[in-house]
């Protein structure tokens, strides 16, 4: 063959053998016949081999066993391995830890599959992980078959953090809670995020197609130059505006916008918060602020908050009043502006030094030109920044605890020499609030041992399980008399309920007196009995006798000690009711007086100054002088009602009169009744019972009159036993489901022949058979439950009207009839 000039030439397809691919890059390749083949076939190869080792990129050449036949300088560079240390190897050996995928796609690549580009994370030799982006390329040898790849690779993990920090950037600014709004300076929308669709009720593509003037309707075109140039000069800032949605709602929005400036161009970042919550929630909080302030005025005493800078923060009308200032004077001045209140101004000072979050103490201030005691409750709040003073008057309250005090050390002085025994009182948590008598100190008890504690507190278990029940009844307004055992001593313990004067129980009281001699005679008599019952009968009798003495003794004595202190409190409260009553008739004259004097006041000036004006209708006058003579007659009314009660008492403990008086019967029954008024009244379970008077016209009867209010006592309290047991916890009568609900207690009395008078107690109970009312006035019988009833009542109340008055007394009854006792008192 010759070129176009007639020159011989040489072209080879051949490839040679040692690189293949070079012989291909050959072809084409003009020869003159002065070269040899060979020559330019070695200069070709060495121009290939500098090509491929100075190429800027990472390549290699491997035979289709995957064995390297040649390396860039970047590849050895980029995977640490030198030419002379890769050429012959295998890829295998010199990256171990190729994912199973790579291999695949080199074997796609050797059977004529171009695969795509793949990036996978890359351990390289020296042990880091990188991110490399491979490029498969077969050569072909001479024959046109696939004779290995040729291999680019390029690391991209720089690349690759950077597009994941955008990814990531891009997320975040999609699911950012707040809108995100980018725009151009003539206010188009160029970037809006999820929020900021959802926010407005637009699609993506819709609100890219609008400006912010379509949005926001205080920036409208006039006015944003103004506001670019703003955020321009400033860079950043926040304000208030409001959005309006698609649908044409507009709500509130807190904008913080920044300036910046990419690749030449000037944008608008902002971020919208919707702020509908906040404003609802600033406005319940201005309405809050404003109840609190109500309901603080309404508080009756004088209430201030403070802030921890010694600062008022406010205060509550009453006290601004009691300063004659407005609540807005106090706010913001310092705590001790009102040189009258210096202790109020020192316990604010310790308050805020000390830890505590609250504290309670009595302090003196001088209002309106009186010194008054006040009861300072604190509490901080706000972590500790501010705290709330209220202040309630206790000036009264002291002066009555002192009055109480005075009264309570004469009433200790009298249960303190209580006669062998012992006089306790306890509250509703059965902590004992007084204790005294004689008897404390011989079972190693002391008033300061007693008094704050419980009754789990100072006795054992074992009398606590004996006490509690009493306890517990008393406080239900049930009195309960018993025997306990403490410290080997045998006490007789009455537990009454202390009633005020609503009619409730306010708390219990327990007298005691030590029968430790009587119970061991009551033994040695029992042993005795037992022992010479078999002697003879008319031993039997004796003894019967003796028995019958040594009770009626015990009752007597039981009796004389509780009239005595009965009579004791009896006068100890009539003291203070006299003082009172005697004070209300002066001080009904006096309120007499003023309210005369203000009429005057109202008739000769009856266009007052502003100020007595306001403090007339603050105080009420019209309704406070027709209310106060009303309240000092319902004064007077209680007063008389204490007294009544007071001399009920006095009567009834004339228990032991030893001689014989001319006494109104009635006025002992009415005492009687008096004291058991508490249990005449309607309870749970059972309605209340009504009483039925029916008295004759009766002379003054000669007679023991403690002894017969003993009678009328048990008659009456036996009558009320029988009506409450005859009826069932619903309140029907028991065995008579149907029968009208009715409690009935009827007293009668008249004079019999000339000869003397009768007493007739009866009620609509249930009733007795005639065995058990030929054994009622047997000393020891009865018919109620252990710990309710001795049996001694009925025999003792026969002894004294059959013995010690020569009367008689008598029993009629039937079951279903109820029961009536007549007693009949002869003249002398």
């Amino acid at each position: 063959m010759t070129d176009k000039e007639g020159i011989p030439k040489v072209h080879t397809n051949q490839a040679q053998p040692t690189i293949p691919v070079l012989a291909t890059y050959t072809n084409g390749k003009t020869l003159t016949a002065n070269q040899p083949p060979e020559m330019v076939m070695s200069e070709s190869e060495d121009r290939f081999r500098r090509f491929v080792e100075y190429i800027p990129a990472a390549v290699a050449m491997v035979d289709r066993e995957m064995r390297y036949l040649a390396v860039s300088r970047r590849w050895q560079k980029d995977y640490g391995n030198s030419s002379y240390d890769a050429i012959g190897c295998s890829h295998s050996e010199l990256f171990p830890n190729l994912p199973d995928t790579w291999w695949q796609n080199a074997q796609a690549c050797l059977a004529g599959i171009l695969p795509e580009c793949e990036s996978e994370t890359f351990i390289i030799p020296n042990g880091k992980i990188e991110w490399v982006k491979w490029v498969f390329q077969p050569w072909y040898s001479s024959d046109g078959a696939i004779g290995g790849l040729i291999l680019f690779t390029e690391i991209i993990t720089e690349s690759k953090h950077l597009e994941e920090a955008l990814q990531l950037t891009q997320f975040a600014m999609d699911r950012a809670a707040d809108a995100v709004f980018w725009m151009t300076s003539n206010g188009q929308l160029c970037y809006v995020n999820e929020a900021a669709c959802h926010s407005l009720q637009y699609s993506r593509s819709e609100l890219l197609r609008l400006s912010i003037h379509d949005i926001d309707p205080e920036l409208s075109a006039e006015t944003w130059p103004n506001h670019w140039n703003l955020v321009k000069q400033q860079g950043s800032f926040t304000f208030e505006s409001r959005r309006e949605t698609k649908r044409g709602r507009s709500f509130p929005v807190e904008v913080t916008v920044n300036y910046l400036e990419f690749n030449g161009i000037e944008y608008h970042c902002a971020f919208a918060r919707d702020i509908t919550e906040r404003k609802a929630a600033q406005a319940a909080l201005l309405d809050a602020k404003e109840q609190l302030q109500a309901v603080l005025d309404a508080v009756p005493g004088l209430v201030s908050w403070v802030s921890s800078d010694l600062r008022y923060l406010g205060v509550n009308k009453h006290l601004a009043a009691a300063y004659k200032l407005s609540t807005h004077a106090f706010v913001g001045q310092k705590v001790g502006f009102l040189e009258t209140s210096p202790k109020f101004n020192d316990l604010v000072y310790e308050f805020f030094a000390s830890p505590d979050w609250a504290s309670s103490k009595e302090v003196t201030a001088t209002v309106k030109g009186v010194s008054r005691t006040y009861l300072i409750v604190a509490q901080k709040y706000h972590q500790g920044r501010a705290a709330v003073f209220v202040g309630l008057e206790i000036t009264e309250r002291k002066r009555m605890e002192a009055a109480m005090r005075r009264s309570e050390e004469k009433y200790r002085a009298l249960t303190r020499n209580f006669p062998n025994g012992a006089v306790i009182l306890f509250d509703s948590d059965l902590r004992f609030t007084l204790a005294e008598g004689t008897e404390l100190e011989k079972i190693g008890l002391s008033q300061e041992l007693m008094e704050g504690r419980t009754l789990y507190e100072v006795f054992p278990p074992e009398v606590c399980e004996q006490v509690e029940p009493q306890y517990r009844a008393a406080l239900a307004g049930q009195p309960t008399v018993s025997e306990m055992t403490v410290a080997n001593q045998v006490y007789l313990a009455h537990t009454l309920p202390l009633i005020n004067e609503h009619g409730e129980v306010f708390a219990g009281m327990t007298m005691t007196q030590n029968i430790t001699e009587r119970k061991q005679v009551l033994l040695a008599l029992q042993e005795s009995e037992e022992r010479f019952r078999h002697q003879a009968e008319e031993l039997e009798q004796t003894l019967s006798a003796l028995q019958r003495t040594q009770t009626q003794l015990i009752q007597t004595e039981k009796m004389s000690s509780l009239g005595q202190l009965v009579a004791g409190v009896a006068h100890e409260i009539n003291n203070p009711v006299n003082f009172i009553s005697g004070n209300l008739t002066h001080a009904s004259h006096y309120t007499q007086d003023l309210i005369r004097l203000v009429e005057l006041y109202d008739r000769h000036y009856p266009n007052p100054v502003e100020n007595i004006e306001a403090e007339k209708e603050e105080m009420g006058l019209n309704f406070l002088k027709k209310d106060l003579p009303k309240l000092l007659d319902s004064m007077k009314v209680g007063s008389e009602r204490i007294r009544d009660v007071v001399r009920s008492l006095r009567h009834f403990s004339r228990l032991d009169e030893a001689d014989m008086k001319p006494v109104d019967i009635h006025e002992g029954l009415d005492s009687t009744l008096l004291i058991l008024q508490n249990r005449l009244q309607a309870k749970a379970g059972r309605p209340g019972i009504s009483l039925i008077k029916e008295y004759g016209k009766l002379p003054r009867i000669e007679c023991y009159a403690g002894q017969l209010n003993q009678v009328f006592m048990h008659l009456l309290t036996n009558a009320i036993d029988a009506l409450e047991e005859g009826f069932t916890v619903n309140g029907s009568r028991r065995g008579k489901e149907n029968s009208p609900l009715s409690h009935i207690i009827e007293i009668r009395t008249e004079v019999v022949n000339d000869r003397g008078v009768a007493i007739a107690i009866k009620d609509n109970g249930p009733g007795m058979t005639e065995e058990v009312r030929r054994c009622i006035f047997d000393p020891l019988f009865t018919t109620k439950p252990t710990g309710k009833g001795t049996g001694l009542g009925l025999s003792i109340s026969h002894h004294l009207v059959v013995e010690k008055h020569g009367g008689e007394l008598q029993c009629f009854s039937e079951p279903g009839q109820g029961t009536q006792f007549v007693i009949t008192i002869p003249f002398r």
